[in-house]
C-alpha cells in the first residue's frame, strides 16, 4: 500500500483537446487584436464600457484555453475541481485582459510602459495558470519543477510583450479580416498555449492514500468541455460580431463625417476664392510651410503641382519695398509669441503688384513653446485700388467743394455789390430766407430783421400799397408767373423808397416752393421822371402858349364874331323897344339871342383861357368826339382862312377815356394845326379828316388826316425826335410833346403816309385807368 501511494502517475494528452485549446486562444488573440482597435477608437464612457467588455470576452477566452488545455491532461485517476479557485483564476485572466487592452489603446505606447504592461499582463497569465491547477481536486500529490516554473513565468512575459506589440501595431486595421490581424493572432494563439503546456509540463503527480477534501468540487464530463468550449467560441464571436457591428457604424459615421468634412473643405475652398482669402500653416522651426490652401498659391503666383514653395521662395514674392516691414512684424511676433497683422505688397513674376493683408496666430505646445503660425492671407488689391479710388474721389470732392465754396463767396459778393436788393422767400408765407447786403444800404434795416421777422415786408410796404401789392403778389404766385411791379416801403428814416421787384417763381413739383426777386431803387429815378414830367408839362405850356399865338388872330375872329353879333342884336332889341307899342316879343327874342352870343364868345375866352392856364394835371373823363369838336370850333377860323374844309368820322357811343382834359386838348390842337401847316400851300382840295373809332384791348383810336405833301421819305418815326422839322419856322417839339403826352396817358402816337397823298397821324388812349405795375 505504501508503494501504491507513492507511485508516480503518468498523464497523457488528449489532442483533439489540446488543438481546441490552441483554437481557442488563436481565437482570442484574433479578438483581442479586434477589440484593441475599438477600445483605441472609442472615447468617454463608451471607451470604458469597450474595455471591461472586451477584456471580459478576451479573458473569458483565455481562461477557456488554459481549462480546455487542463482537461485535455488525462491522469488515471479521478480529477475534480474546485469551483471557487476556478472563479478566482477567472478573475486573473480578465484582470491581465484588461491591462492588455488599456495598453494597447493608449495613443503612444513607450518601452517602459510596454514593459511594464508585459510584466503584468504576463504575471496574471501565470497567476490564471497556477490558480487553476490549485483548483484540482483528486488523491494524487502535485509536485512542480522549479526550473519550469521559473521558465514559464518567464515565457508568459515576453509572450505578452510581443502580444502587446502586435496589438498596438494592427489596432487601426478597419476593414476585412486583416491578413495582418490573422497572422498576428496566429502566433499569438500559438505562443500562449507554449506557456500553458510549460507550465503544465512543470507538474508531476504521485498517488497518495489520504483522502481528498471534494467539498465545492465539481467533475468535468466530456458535456462539460464541450459546453466551456462552446461557451468560449459563443463569447468570442459575440464580442468580434459586436466589434464588426460597431467598426461598421463607425465607418458609417466616418464617411459621413468624411463627406461633411469635405463639403466644409469645398465651402471653405469656394469662400477663400470668393473672399480671396488664403490659409497656411507654417513651421517656426526651417520655417518650412506644413498647408497652403488653394486660394493661397492662386493669389501668390505659385503652381500646386510644384510641391510648397520653401521660405526664401516665399520672402522672395515679397515686394523689395515692403520686404523688411514684413520680417520685421515676423520677427516680433517670434520672439513675443503673439499674434501679428500687417499689410503689404507682392510682386509676381509677370510684374504684377497685388495687396496682401495677412493675420497670424501663434500655436504652442504643452510646454509653451512656440512651433507653429497659423493663419490667412487676403488679396486686397481691389479693395486698395477702390480706396485709392474713393481717395481720389474726395479729393476731387474736396477740391469741388472748396470750388464751390469759392464760387458761393464770390456770388454772394457780387450779389451784395449789385445795386437792387436779391432776396429769396419762402411760400406761402413770404418770410425772407436771404437777403442781400444791399438791403441795409437802401431801407436801413438791418439783414438779421428781415430774416427773423416773418412779416417783415408786409409790414414795411407804404400803407397806401399794401393791399393792392399783397393781392398782386398772391394772384401771381398762385398762377406760377414770373412778375415784376412797383410800390413804396417805408424805410428806418421814415422816408418812402420807391422799387421795382423782379420776381422769379422757383416750382418743385405742380407747387410754388420759393420766390426770388430782385428789388431795384426807383427812388431817384422817380424823383427824376416827376422832375422830367413837370419840365415835360412846362414845355407843354409853352408850346400851347407858342400855337396860340400862332393863332391868335383867329382866336381874335372867333371872340369877335360873337361879340359883333351880341351888338347888333342889341341895336335891334333897342329899336324893338322903342317902337309905339313896343314890340316886346321881338325884344325878347333879340334879347335871346344877345345872351347866346355872349355864352358863345365866354365859351371861347374860356377854352382859351385853360389852354394858357399853367397847372398840375387833373385825370378826369373825357369825351374825345366832344374834345375833338371844341378844337375843331376853336380853329375854325384858321381852317377857313387857309381855305381847308374839316371832315369829321366821330363814332357813335365812344367810350369815356381817362385823362387831363387840357393836355388831350392839345395833343388833338397839335395835330390839326401840324396838318393845317402841312396844306397852307399844297395845290388841289384841302381836306382834314378827323375819325374816332373803338379799337382792341379796350382803347379808343383817334386819326388826323391831311392831304398835303406827306412824310418826309425816310424819316417817318425822326419825325418825333425833339428839333426835327421840316417848317422853316418849326420848333421841332410839337409832335415830340404830342408823343410824350399820349404815353402818359398809356396810349401811343404815330404817323403813316396816306394814299395818294398826304399823312396820317393816329394814336390810341385807354377807356380805364393802366394797372400799375
Amino acid at each position: 500500500m505504501t508503494e501504491m501511494a507513492t507511485a508516480n502517475l503518468i498523464g497523457s494528452y488528449n489532442y483533439a483537446l489540446v488543438a481546441v485549446s490552441v483554437l481557442i486562444a488563436m481565437f482570442a488573440s484574433y479578438a483581442a487584436l479586434d477589440l484593441a482597435g475599438r477600445v483605441t477608437a472609442a472615447g468617454g464612457w463608451t471607451r470604458t464600457v469597450w474595455l471591461l467588455g472586451g477584456a471580459g470576452a478576451m479573458g473569458t477566452g483565455i481562461w477557456s484555453m488554459h481549462y480546455i488545455g487542463m482537461l485535455a491532461f488525462i491522469l488515471p485517476i479521478p480529477v475534480a475541481y474546485h469551483w471557487p479557485t476556478v472563479l478566482l483564476s477567472l478573475f486573473a485572466a480578465i484582470l491581465a485582459s484588461v491591462t492588455a487592452l488599456y495598453v494597447v489603446s493608449r495613443r503612444k505606447m513607450g518601452a517602459s510602459r510596454a514593459v511594464a504592461g508585459s510584466v503584468v499582463m504576463g504575471a496574471g497569465i501565470a497567476s490564471m495558470h497556477y490558480i487553476g491547477m490549485a483548483a484540482m481536486r483528486l488523491p494524487a500529490i502535485c509536485q512542480f519543477n522549479s526550473f519550469l516554473v521559473i521558465l514559464s513565468v518567464v515565457i508568459a512575459v515576453p509572450i505578452s510583450l510581443a502580444a502587446l506589440w502586435i496589438a498596438f501595431h494592427l489596432r487601426d486595421e478597419k476593414t476585412g479580416i486583416g491578413r495582418e490581424k490573422l497572422a498576428g493572432a496566429v502566433v499569438m494563439g500559438a505562443a500562449i498555449p507554449l506557456m500553458h503546456y510549460t507550465g503544465m509540463a512543470a507538474a508531476s503527480f504521485t498517488s497518495s492514500g489520504t483522502p481528498t477534501d471534494m467539498s465545492h468540487a465539481v467533475s468535468i464530463s466530456t458535456l462539460g468541455t464541450a459546453g466551456i468550449a462552446a461557451v468560449a467560441f459563443i463569447v468570442l464571436g459575440l464580442a468580434l460580431l459586436t466589434s464588426w457591428v460597431d467598426r461598421r457604424f463607425a465607418a458609417q459615421t466616418l464617411e459621413l463625417q468624411e463627406e461633411k468634412l469635405q463639403r466644409s473643405e469645398a465651402y471653405l475652398a469656394e469662400a477663400q476664392r470668393l473672399t480671396h482669402t488664403g490659409s497656411w500653416v507654417w513651421r517656426v522651426a526651417g520655417r518650412d510651410a506644413l498647408h497652403l490652401s488653394e486660394e493661397w498659391y492662386r493669389i501668390y503666383g505659385f503652381d500646386p503641382a510644384e510641391g510648397m514653395p520653401v521660405w526664401e521662395q516665399r520672402l522672395r514674392r515679397i515686394h523689395p519695398e515692403d520686404r523688411a516691414k514684413w520680417k520685421g512684424t515676423i520677427d516680433r511676433a517670434i520672439a513675443e509669441k503673439s499674434d501679428y497683422e500687417v499689410e503689404f505688397r507682392i510682386l509676381l513674376p509677370d510684374g504684377t503688384v497685388k495687396y496682401i493683408h495677412t493675420v497670424g496666430h501663434p500655436v504652442l505646445n504643452a510646454s509653451g513653446d512656440l512651433i507653429q503660425f497659423m493663419g490667412s492671407a487676403t488679396d486686397i488689391s481691389d479693395r486698395k485700388r477702390a480706396d485709392e479710388e474713393r481717395e481720389r474721389l474726395l479729393a476731387s470732392e474736396r477740391a469741388a467743394f472748396a470750388e464751390v465754396v469759392a464760387a458761393q463767396r464770390r456770388f454772394r459778393d457780387l450779389v451784395n455789390s449789385v445795386e437792387g436788393i436779391v432776396w429769396e422767400a419762402d411760400v406761402p408765407g413770404f418770410q425772407f430766407l436771404f437777403v442781400s447786403k444791399q438791403a441795409e444800404r437802401v431801407l436801413g434795416y438791418p439783414v438779421e430783421r428781415w430774416l427773423s421777422e416773418p412779416t417783415f415786408w408786409k409790414d414795411h410796404v407804404h400803407p397806401d400799397d399794401r393791399e393792392w401789392a399783397l393781392q398782386f403778389r398772391q394772384t401771381a404766385t398762385a398762377e406760377k408767373r414770373d412778375h415784376q411791379f412797383e410800390y413804396r416801403m417805408i424805410a428806418a428814416g421814415g422816408s418812402v423808397v420807391c422799387l421795382r421787384d423782379l420776381v422769379t417763381v422757383v416750382v418743385e413739383g405742380d407747387r410754388v416752393t420759393r420766390l426770388r426777386g430782385l428789388m431795384v431803387d426807383l427812388t431817384n429815378h422817380k424823383q427824376a421822371e416827376e422832375a422830367l414830367h413837370q419840365a415835360q408839362t412846362d414845355l407843354a405850356y409853352v408850346n400851347r402858349v407858342a400855337t396860340m399865338g400862332e393863332v391868335t388872330a383867329s382866336l381874335a375872329h372867333e371872340v369877335r364874331q360873337p361879340i359883333a353879333a351880341a351888338v347888333t342884336d342889341a341895336n335891334t332889341c333897342m329899336r324893338w323897344l322903342t317902337r309905339d307899342p313896343p314890340d316886346l316879343k321881338e325884344a325878347h327874342e333879340a334879347a335871346s339871342r344877345i345872351v347866346k352870343d355872349v355864352k358863345r364868345a365866354g365859351d371861347i375866352i374860356n377854352r382859351v383861357g385853360l389852354l394858357f392856364k399853367k397847372g398840375t394835371p387833373e385825370q378826369e373823363l373825357v369825351d374825345v368826339n366832344d374834345l375833338v369838336r371844341e378844337m375843331i370850333v376853336l380853329l375854325r377860323d384858321e381852317v377857313s382862312r387857309h381855305s381847308i374844309s374839316v371832315l369829321t368820322d366821330l363814332a357813335a357811343d365812344l367810350p369815356q377815356v381817362t385823362g387831363d382834359r387840357v393836355q388831350l386838348q392839345q395833343v388833338v390842337m397839335n395835330l390839326m394845326i401840324n396838318g393845317i401847316d402841312a396844306m397852307k400851300d399844297a395845290d388841289g382840295t384841302r381836306e382834314l379828316t378827323i375819325k374816332s373809332q373803338p379799337a382792341e384791348n379796350e382803347e379808343v383810336v383817334v386819326s388826323v388826316t391831311d392831304s398835303g405833301a406827306g412824310l418826309p421819305p425816310q424819316q417817318a418815326e425822326q419825325i418825333f425826335d425833339a428839333f426835327f422839322t421840316t417848317k422853316p419856322d418849326g420848333t421841332g417839339m410839337g409832335l415830340r410833346i404830342s408823343r410824350s403826352l399820349v404815353e402818359s396817358h398809356g396810349g401811343r402816337l404815330w404817323a403813316v403816309d396816306n394814299s395818294p397823298r398826304g399823312a396820317s397821324f393816329r394814336f390810341t388812349l385807354p377807356t380805364k385807368a393802366k394797372t400799375k405795375e
